[in-house]
């Protein structure tokens, strides 16, 4: 399989995806504060926040860090920290010379002028504005914060990033003093959430950058592991109604094994096509029909391939391509008395489904036939439970 030949590289690639999986990789969706009010793009949103954070003065407790870590990335890390705790942290702070800074830091040692630019572009001579307008502060600092490093026109202010900020935010939040009170406790989940935010604005966490170097390093073999999971799967249902049969024997003359195509339509968007499925169940022989069709019986479904299509039609991460275990009930009569037992129908073809565990187990081993012992164990379980109801409903 190419780069996916050496064991070092396979053991490598399955220790880094149980990590990740481990971690919990986010999935879509707003999350934060912000996201959710749809705030997270909006410059002065931001800006309150910033201010918020750089300030001592707050519940959040984090004291001057932030504060004493921003002018350190600007060139000053050699002011004194008392200096800093009684700062005066203002907003949208107007000079005569017609200008308007974001935020102004005064402090006993300097007076730090933010220029805030998430999304838009810096204005005509604006930065070149703001340190001429601010040149006669004691000690003026001049911070350029954007969301991607841009470059301001005026070389008295340093650039930095939200990144940056939110490395030296994460930094404070870890090495902020326990906190006694209620409203702290509130504040400080303030200050965390707005990390997230920055975060996921920048695609920044650690699992992105994992899961990335993941891909990136190993993405053709991935795809050649995909499909030899597809080959795999596929294994299994040949394998499984054989295994199905050795089962039956031990459980009794009167237990056999069908198998069934049948063409799935969607209930959920009935104008898809329908496409083939198949099912391999276990049943008692009073579970058929006179003429011997199968009424009801407990089994594994999947997807077949339609004629044609080049990929396999079996996908664990694809929830349309999953196969599952369930109650297999083609006989109406007898699906219409046990569906108000289950909850959970499928198509009007399958009741107490629930996806086939198909995670590969620890160890060595033949996977085709670990796997399909793993499906077995647990259409098992799915007999011992509901057998006795299909007993009922089949008499009924």
């Amino acid at each position: 399989m190419g780069a996916m030949g050496s064991d070092s590289n396979r053991d490598w690639l399955t220790r880094e995806l149980r990590r990740l999986e481990n971690a919990g990789l986010g999935g879509p969706g707003r999350a934060t504060v912000l996201e959710v009010l749809g705030l997270a793009d909006l410059e002065r949103h931001h800006q309150k926040m910033i201010a918020w954070l750089l300030d001592p003065s707050q519940p959040h407790q984090l004291g001057e860090r932030l504060l004493t870590s921003m002018l350190k990335r600007a060139g000053h890390g050699d002011l004194p920290a008392q200096a800093l705790a009684e700062a005066e942290v203002l907003q949208e702070v107007e000079q005569p010379t017609g200008t308007r800074a974001d935020i102004v830091i005064r402090t006993e040692a300097c007076t730090l002028v933010i220029e805030l630019k998430v999304h838009a572009m810096e204005g005509v001579h604006q930065t070149e504005r703001l340190a001429d307008g601010y040149a006669h502060e004691v000690t003026p600092v001049f911070v350029f914060l954007t969301l991607h490093g841009s470059r301001p026109l005026s070389k008295r202010f340093h650039p930095m990033t939200l990144s940056q900020f939110a490395d030296d935010l994460g930094a404070s939040l870890h090495g902020a003093p326990h906190l006694g009170s209620a409203h702290g406790h509130t504040a400080r989940t303030a200050a965390r959430d707005y990390l997230a935010t920055l975060q996921r604005m920048n695609r920044m966490s650690a699992l992105d950058d994992d899961a990335a170097r993941l891909w990136l390093t190993h993405g053709m073999a991935m795809k050649e592991a995909e499909a030899a999971s597809a080959r795999v799967l596929e294994s299994l249902t040949k394998a499984l109604p054989g295994r199905l049969e050795q089962v039956a024997a031990q459980l009794g003359a009167e237990v056999v094994v069908r198998q069934e195509t049948y063409a799935y339509q969607s209930e959920r968007y009935p104008g898809r096509p329908p496409y083939p499925e198949q099912a391999a169940v276990l049943a008692r022989r009073d579970w058929l029909s006179a003429d011997g069709r199968l009424r009801a019986g407990v089994g594994f479904g999947y997807r077949l391939r339609k004629a044609g299509e080049p990929q396999p039609a079996i996908d664990v991460f694809k929830t349309e391509l999953r196969p599952f275990v369930g109650v297999f009930v083609p006989d109406q009569a007898v699906y219409a008395t046990l569906s108000p037992l289950s909850g959970k129908a499928w198509a009007n073809k399958w009741l107490y489904l629930q996806y086939a565990e198909l995670a590969p187990p620890p160890g060595g081993g033949n996977l085709v036939e670990r796997l399909t012992e793993g499906v077995l164990d647990q259409l098992l379980a799915s007999w011992r439970e509901l057998s006795g109801l299909i007993d009922t409903a089949v008499r009924d």
